[in-house]
């Protein structure tokens, strides 16, 4: 590894990505990056501008962990993303998510939905997986729940696991074999 790509590693194997509280790690047993950083260690430019938005995307939205979780394992389905699915299965369910809405959303199905924002996020992200986007009167009525901002965010959330899944499939990234 270059110094740039040991830097890179170091990033996800020590600090709090590597700690026991993690919800999921991305080095495995032997040492090896699993998941999108596998692919990123290759382009340092890429890989560290990646790794900074993907933890804007998943640490700072104006969304409840719930809701997010939720969108991510909707584009897992919709992908057929075995990492993502891995990964955002044990994410969500220290979100709030229980197994069986997680099954649900695995199924293509609606997990319970307890609050306006989170109908709003599952049917934005619905749409947006099956048409690519909003009609005028759709735009009006999330906006409305979600505001412009927000609506911004899920969009951008949606857009990034999208890549996610098409990096892993096209590089192959699975999930470890124990899980």
């Amino acid at each position: 590894m270059t110094a740039e790509q040991r830097e890179f590693y170091d990033s996800y194997a020590t600090g709090f990505r590597a700690a026991p509280s993690a919800t999921f790690l991305l080095v495995d047993g032997a040492g090896h990056l699993m998941g999108p950083p596998a692919i990123w260690v290759h382009s340092q430019p890429l890989g560290n501008s990646l790794q900074v938005f993907g933890g804007a995307i998943r640490y700072h939205l104006n969304f409840s962990r719930r809701s997010q979780e939720m969108a991510i394992l909707m584009v897992a389905h919709h992908r057929d993303s075995a990492f993502e699915r891995f990964a955002h299965q044990q994410a969500g369910l220290k979100s709030g998510l229980t197994q069986q809405d997680i099954d649900a959303i695995n199924a293509g199905q609606a997990p319970r939905l307890h609050t306006d924002e989170e109908r709003a996020v599952y049917e934005v992200t619905e749409r947006i997986l099956l048409a690519g986007t909003l009609n005028a009167q759709e735009y009006e009525k999330y906006t409305a729940v979600l505001s412009v901002p927000h609506l911004f965010e899920l969009v951008t959330l949606i857009g990034y696991y999208l890549m996610l899944a098409t990096q892993l499939a096209v590089f192959d990234i699975q999930p470890p074999d124990e899980h």
